[in-house]
């Protein structure tokens, strides 16, 4: 008698697991490896200070900060540079439905809609190309 009065919430599926691409896994790599080089020169500058004189100060600083920063500038490129992918893919997708409309004014909307993401993505691709520029930039200043 209850049970018809207790409503239970329904299950939600699991989350898929997002498996790390190829291009992420290039990344952490190349992040452990500027650890590894900055580990490696430190316990040198120890070892030598261990025999003679060493300083620290010799050290390049930030090298893994830096790697790690660029490391997030890209990843930020590559998400502008992937979101304008997808815009223009739904823009082509509405000029297809556009040809497919009955009504003049049922196409004209749907087409203003095509070059709405037309024109975003082509806001995102300007701030990629920003984002790589300014990438470009602090590396040639370092």
């Amino acid at each position: 008698m209850w049970r018809s009065v207790v409503k239970r919430a329904p299950k939600r599926a699991p989350e898929p697991e997002l498996a790390p691409t190829p291009r992420d896994r290039q990344r952490v790599d190349g992040i452990i490896n500027k650890i590894s080089e900055e580990t490696l020169l430190v316990f040198d500058l120890l070892k030598d200070g261990m025999v003679k004189e060493a300083s620290f100060k010799t050290v390049e600083e930030g090298i893994t900060r830096h790697c790690i920063l660029s490391t997030f500038e890209q990843v930020r490129a590559d998400a502008f540079r992937d979101a304008a992918g997808l815009a223009r893919f739904q823009a082509r997708r509405f000029a297809e439905a556009a040809l497919e409309m009955p009504e003049p004014q049922q196409r004209q909307f749907v087409l203003s809609v095509s070059q709405a993401f037309e024109r975003f993505a082509k806001q995102l691709q300007a701030i990629e190309q920003r984002a790589i520029a300014e990438m470009q930039r602090r590396d040639a200043t370092d």
